[in-house]
């Protein structure tokens, strides 16, 4: 039986736009000092996105770069994207690993997680447009 892809398309636009809703609640428990109830919903989040990467954005990435014009804007659009996604999961497992006390953190652990978000925001935006420019 085979996936229909734009069954997979909208159940990921639909997991994006729910994780941006949790994702900003989470920053607002984060800015109230909710830090314990700030990472549990992280700690739910980000494997979420992880999983929604590998199942489905990894194989379309890949599938567009192989048969899309190379050197194009699309493809160099759809490789910033790619790559500042995993940016924003390496800042995730580093702050997670701070938390863990498996390394010691140098500096305020705030500034890694205004980073993460806002690159976080950044990658969304860009997927959003991605996907317009495919689906729309």
């Amino acid at each position: 039986m085979a996936i229909d892809v734009e069954i997979l398309v909208i159940t990921n636009l639909v997991i994006q736009l729910l994780l941006i809703i949790i994702v900003s609640f989470a920053a607002y428990l984060a800015k109230k000092r909710q830090l314990k109830n700030h990472c549990t919903i992280m700690m739910v989040a980000v494997p979420v996105q992880i999983i929604a990467i590998a199942g489905i954005m990894l194989p379309s990435m890949l599938g567009y770069v192989r048969y899309g014009q190379p050197g194009s804007f699309f493809n160099i659009e759809i490789w910033i994207h790619h790559i500042l996604g995993l940016a924003v999961i390496a800042l995730w497992i580093y702050m997670n690993l701070v938390f863990r006390r498996v390394i010691k953190i140098r500096g305020r652990l705030v500034i890694p997680m205004r980073l993460a978000f806002v690159l976080w925001l950044i990658v969304l935006g860009m997927g959003l447009h991605l996907y317009v420019l495919i689906w729309v």
